[in-house]
Order: C-alpha cells, then structure tokens, then sequence
C-alpha cells in the first residue's frame, strides 16, 4: 500500500508514510502541506494477497484554502 501526493498537479509526487492498521484494514497519513500550495493531487497504490494490483490517480483531489 502507498500514497503520494503532488502539489504541482501531478507534475512532480512525494512519498508519505502510512500508520497501517491491517487488523482494521485502515491506513492513516498525516500531511504538511506547502504554504503556498492551492490543491492536492493523490495517487495510491495497493496490492492484495494474491498479487492483484490497483493505482488510483486524482488530480485536484481536494483544494486548500
């Protein structure tokens, strides 16, 4: 499992650490955004027991104000 996010709308991603809780089947990220940045751009990355893989990208997911 893994998140990045982007605040140049994709352009460029950073990696962010992920509290994994597998016996819930939750993760926790806590983000420090950029002071000047406008939106977040996520993209997660998953892959189950039988090696099944998904990539989920948003551009714009959320913005900040």
């Amino acid at each position: 499992m893994g998140l990045e996010v982007s605040y140049d709308d994709g352009f460029t991603w950073t990696a962010v650490a992920l509290d994994v809780d597998h016996e819930h089947g939750t993760a926790t990220a806590v983000l420090h955004h950029p002071e000047d940045a406008a939106y977040v751009s996520t993209r997660m990355t998953a892959t189950d027991a039988a090696g099944a893989e998904v990539e989920q990208t948003t551009i714009w997911a959320y913005g900040l104000s």
